[in-house]
């Protein structure tokens, strides 16, 4: 495991190195700086990071460098040119680090920044201005807004407000914002990529009715966009996210796509008729209209249910463990259980995680060991509010990882079984890793939004329910339907 400081340098470097380089380049300016990375640990780091594209031959690039100074526009809503103020919600996505918030960007007007304020807009207009993030994502967004101090996002299961207050910038103080008006476009460009600064000015609208140069220009540029993501659709899928979706197809269209005279990802999907939002199990992607988005298509075709079970190993963290042990301690300390650290591991591993007896040992020996550290230093006293909702947790991951093993021990084709709820199953499983890895991340337990997790869980369990009879159905009549007789 890469210590701190080693992370913390390899992060710095995500940020603010702009240039191609080549792996053995990272790992000599890595060495320069103390981190010491054989080549392998080093792909690996740039083969799974967000913050890095790879290119051919060996080559990869940073997200800062793609999209540092590119250009990119908005055009604010009347609601906003009538309050004098914009929200920047979806608008800087794919150019800002993905990891940065909404409400947490700069905004400069090319010589200083800007102070925001709290201003309150119509829920309507906050739900169009974040809808790039995606199904799922939209609402946490918009109610995690530091300046919504009111509204909690668990009040959502009794009504949607008809307001919130949300992090905004004056209009006036952009170039060019004391003369806007409704049809005016906002041009941006991140002007630095590590502090999250985004540089913004007005570009008036075409005054008379007849069609102008920028007009054709930008007519050609919906094109060129539509053009892309069909591309990219038969390249790579769903990828991860909206927002990865966008990082792609700006990546791949950067001359036809970062031009001053651009439009905009959400004024695109106003206009045309062969795209839009589609589900994606229990979240959405930009596909094409009225189809649902499947889990195989052409770009993963060939995919063995093997790949399933290979990427799932992967996200068994060291939190994902502790929590398991603190959930084992506390209920030993409550006298809920008698079970052992050795009886634990069969409800961390599923069984059709094949181990052999040498891994098994080894594993043994690492919990063991975790499970005295955290036996002197764990708390259960003030655990006891956190401690139902972390067996509840965790009984829900043991139930979709036995399910995701076993689908991905079966050997079968991916292609056979039914793709949303195999879809919905992958995001299931990590979205509740993401929430242990958070419950159990020390630096966040006293914002650890416990009212949200529990209503997100009831909504999980009763999905789980549902799509996991399906798959457990198929995974049997698929299996028996592969058997041959022979005779």
């Amino acid at each position: 495991m890469m210590d701190i400081d080693n992370s913390a340098i390899i992060e710095d470097f995500f940020l603010s190195f702009h240039d191609i380089f080549t792996i053995d380049e990272f790992c000599h300016m890595m060495k320069s700086q103390g981190v010491k990375l054989s080549h392998d640990t080093a792909q690996s780091i740039l083969d799974t990071s967000d913050m890095v594209f790879s290119l051919v031959d060996e080559e990869y690039i940073t997200r800062a460098g793609v999209f540092i100074g590119r250009w990119f526009s908005f055009m604010p809503s009347a609601e906003e040119i009538q309050k004098g103020y914009f929200i920047l919600g979806h608008r800087c996505m794919p150019f800002i680090n993905p990891d940065i918030s909404p409400d947490n960007i700069l905004v400069s007007d090319g010589k200083i920044l800007i102070n925001p304020k709290a201003v309150s807009f119509s829920m309507n207009l906050a739900l169009d201005t974040f809808a790039l993030y995606g199904e799922g994502y939209v609402l946490p967004y918009i109610f995690n807004d530091h300046s919504n101090k009111e509204i909690p996002l668990s009040s959502v299961q009794y009504g949607m407000p008809n307001d919130i207050k949300l992090t905004a910038w004056p209009l006036s103080k952009i170039t060019g914002g004391k003369a806007i008006k409704y049809g005016d476009r906002i041009l941006c460009r991140v002007v630095d990529w590590a502090a999250n600064i985004v540089e913004l000015r007005v570009l008036p609208a075409n005054a008379s009715d007849e069609l102008t140069s920028d007009d054709l220009e930008r007519e050609e540029w919906y094109e060129n966009f539509e053009k892309g993501l069909i591309e990219g659709f038969e390249t790579s899928g769903p990828v991860a996210s909206i927002e990865q979706q966008l990082a792609f197809l700006f990546l791949e269209n950067q001359q036809e796509l970062c031009i001053k005279n651009c439009g905009s990802a959400e004024e695109f999907l106003k206009h045309t008729k062969k795209i839009g939002f589609s589900p994606y199990g229990v979240e959405s992607r930009i596909w094409y209209a009225n189809k649902t988005v499947p889990y195989i298509g052409n770009w993963n075709k060939d995919a063995s249910t093997d790949s399933l079970f290979t990427n799932m190993t992967m996200i068994f963290s060291p939190q994902i463990i502790d929590s398991y042990i603190k959930n084992l301690i506390f209920e030993q300390r409550e006298h809920e259980s008698k079970k052992t650290v050795e009886e634990l591991i069969s409800d961390i591993f599923p069984p059709t995680l094949k181990m052999t007896v040498q891994e098994h040992k080894l594993v043994l020996l690492n919990i063991e060991k975790r499970s005295d550290i955290l036996n002197k230093v764990y708390n259960q006293f003030v655990d006891y509010k956190l401690a139902p909702v972390r067996k509840r947790i965790l009984d829900l991951f043991s139930q979709v990882s036995y399910l995701l093993c076993a689908i991905g021990g079966s050997g079968l084709s991916l292609q056979d079984f039914p793709q949303q709820e195999l879809v919905i199953l992958v995001q299931l499983f990590s979205h509740v890793a993401r929430i242990v890895e958070e419950m159990e991340n020390d630096y966040l337990k006293d914002i650890f939004p416990m009212d949200d997790v529990v209503l997100s869980l009831d909504g999980m369990e009763e999905t789980f329910d549902e799509v996991g009879e399906i798959l457990k159905n198929s995974l049997e009549a698929i299996t028996y339907n592969s058997i041959k007789i022979v005779h």
